[in-house]
């Protein structure tokens, strides 16, 4: 769909994500974000991150004599006793090395909360000898993929036994990984995460599952990405390709020793059902974060830059960097790629995941295709009104139309579209899910709706219309 009706974020990205809608942010973890300022809870004033309870304004306590409601008494002020000279150097001395070790523990506690917070985001920050091990003998030369790609991924059903959120934990242990983002200069830009779904049928590499914003890159031949397995150690990844418009992206890696995981039935899904998201919320410092949840709605359509995804909503917590990352439903199956959540004041506990039945209908494709791709649309703007000719639908009237649109002169502004694929409009999204489903190149069928000038009426008629790319 054309229109943008944004209110739902995706992670930032450096350069390697979207832009980040007005009032959003998604969970594409930049190394150089800063922490969100707080505010007082009664006030309302802003107060620095991370501070303790004495920074945020919250007055002291009055010592007890201090008002004057209470305060005792004095007739004369009583008499003091003189304190030695020694005693005062002990006190100073006792006092210099309490002070020191409160500020050196102060100094490590801030440090430790900010985490992963970068002190000079222009430093290289490349793996030591003893951390890096990949494959390939340039470590800042981006990865080619080498083709061959064969492997064809499938849902499945639910089987064996409900596990434990620790199990599922366990099991996914070696199968979601981080991805490192770096220029060719060595400079860490962005991380995000992913899960390895299997290996080609040559067993010479490993295929990663993650979030189109987090690999897309117009620089791609400037850009090196990494994945980053549980012990810590980054290998040299190709991009295969990615699907921008469904926010799919594939990488690959010759490392085939991971353990991949299971796809589940996401339209099996119902409101209420246990899931337990896997990622790394704030990038490879927090590797492997847990969290657990329940889904909220199983088809929330979402409408965020250039994309409009349906998705499931639920409430296990994700965070910048997580995007990629694995939703488990209780088998220990993934049935959703965490995605964006909405990073508004107010709301919390809103966070969205690409299904698994989408997810693997545009990995296949894009690894049997090497796919790149923005996505399709027909190439033309348009709002929602009542329907002109059954109460009981809506139609589409359009705006403008695109020069590049396949539409451009078979129909013109003010026509309706009134049906896609002989599907009745029923709200904005009706021919967004019918665009979703097709590719650049392939065609739809609209039923327009033309008002004609010299009888009034509006004569209908059938048009094929082919997709164009987004951009």
């Amino acid at each position: 769909m054309e229109q943008n009706h944004n209110q739902y974020t995706q992670p930032q990205k450096n350069p390697y994500s979207k832009p980040a809608p007005q009032n959003a942010a998604a969970p594409y973890q930049s190394t150089t974000a800063l922490p969100p300022v707080q505010h007082h809870p009664q006030s309302g004033s802003q107060v620095p991150p991370y501070a303790p309870y004495g920074a945020q304004g919250y007055a002291p306590h009055n010592a007890y004599g201090q008002q004057g409601a209470y305060a005792p008494y004095y007739a004369q002020p009583p008499k003091r006793k003189r304190i030695s000279a020694g005693l005062i150097v002990f006190i100073c001395i006792i006092s210099a090395v309490v002070l020191i070790g409160f500020g050196v523990l102060v100094h490590s506690t801030i440090t430790n909360l900010r985490g992963n917070q970068s002190s000079d985001s222009s430093e290289p920050t490349v793996p030591s000898a003893d951390e890096f091990d990949s494959l390939d003998d340039n470590a800042l030369k981006p990865g080619v993929d080498s083709g061959n790609n064969d492997l064809k991924l499938s849902v499945n059903k639910e089987t064996g036994s409900k596990l434990s959120t620790t199990e599922i934990a366990q099991k996914s242990k070696n199968s979601v990984i981080g991805i490192s983002v770096y220029s060719t200069d060595g400079i860490l830009k962005g991380e995000g995460s992913g899960m390895v779904v299997g290996t080609n049928t040559a067993k010479t590499k490993s295929y990663i599952v993650t979030c189109a914003h987090v690999i897309e890159d117009e620089n791609e031949k400037e850009t090196v990405f990494k994945i980053v397995d549980s012990s810590g150690k980054e290998y040299l990844a190709a991009v295969v390709g990615y699907d921008a418009g469904q926010d799919v992206g594939v990488l690959s890696v010759e490392k085939t020793d991971f353990e991949a995981v299971e796809f589940g039935d996401s339209s099996k899904m119902q409101a209420g059902q246990t899931v337990v998201a896997i990622g790394n919320p704030g990038g490879s410092e927090f590797f492997g974060s847990v969290t657990q949840g329940v889904i909220s709605a199983t088809d929330r359509m979402l409408s965020i830059s250039n994309q409009a995804i349906m998705c499931i909503q639920h409430d296990a917590a994700i965070n910048p960097g997580s995007s990629g990352g694995a939703l488990f439903n209780e088998y220990g199956q993934v049935i959703g790629i965490n995605y964006s959540k909405i990073a508004m004041e107010d709301y919390e506990g809103m966070n969205f995941a690409i299904p698994s039945n989408t997810a693997v209908e545009r990995a296949n494709r894009i690894i049997a295709e090497n796919l790149k791709t923005h996505g399709a649309r027909i190439g033309v703007e348009y709002y929602v009104s009542a329907s002109y000719f059954d109460e009981n639908y809506k139609q589409l009237v359009i705006k403008s139309i695109d020069e590049k649109s396949d539409m451009k002169g078979k129909a013109e502004e003010g026509d309706f579209i009134i049906a896609a694929n002989g599907k009745k409009i029923t709200d904005k999204y009706t021919i967004v899910k019918i665009i979703n489903e097709k590719s650049v190149g392939d065609t739809i069928t609209l039923t327009i709706a033309h008002k004609n000038e010299k009888t009034g009426e509006y004569d209908t008629k059938d048009i094929e219309v082919k997709l164009i790319e987004k951009k």
